[in-house]
């Protein structure tokens, strides 16, 4: 198993066409965000998983800043979700798009996805891949 964190509050997929992508100012931003991705990954992955592949994904968000103390306590304990945006299949589109080339061929290879949003003190993307086995 490979497991790499990504220092970084979680986004997720922007929608561009080709000339957006030079424009649009969030599309900049999840452009460098994938590439961010791919730069750690690349240190991770010698290539890209050939076989049937298995990823775990944790997407951690920032408490916000104007919630109570006991309610922050509660969010960092699991006790509160980020039921925020964006959608959590979104966000796991960016990390596919950025790993695609890097941890496997293409993101069809994907038969084990298990994904999770939670609050921290540090926002970040905790990333685990493996090659699946078959029974």
């Amino acid at each position: 198993m490979i497991t790499f964190e990504v220092d970084i509050t979680p986004m997720g997929a922007v929608r561009m066409t080709q000339r957006s992508k030079w424009k649009n100012p969030s599309a900049q931003n999840y452009l460098t965000y994938k590439t961010k991705i791919g730069y750690l990954a690349r240190k991770k992955f010698d290539n890209p998983l050939s076989g049937p592949v298995g990823t775990e994904i944790g997407f951690y968000y920032p408490v916000p800043q104007s919630w109570s103390k006991k309610k922050r306590d509660e969010a960092l304990k699991g006790k509160i979700f980020p039921i925020v945006k964006p959608d959590i299949d979104n966000c796991v589109k960016g990390i596919f798009d950025a790993l695609n080339k890097i941890a496997w061929k293409d993101d069809n290879r994907v038969v084990v996805l298990n994904t999770r949003k939670y609050f921290s003190e540090r926002p970040r993307i905790v990333i685990k891949v493996w090659e699946v086995e078959a029974a």
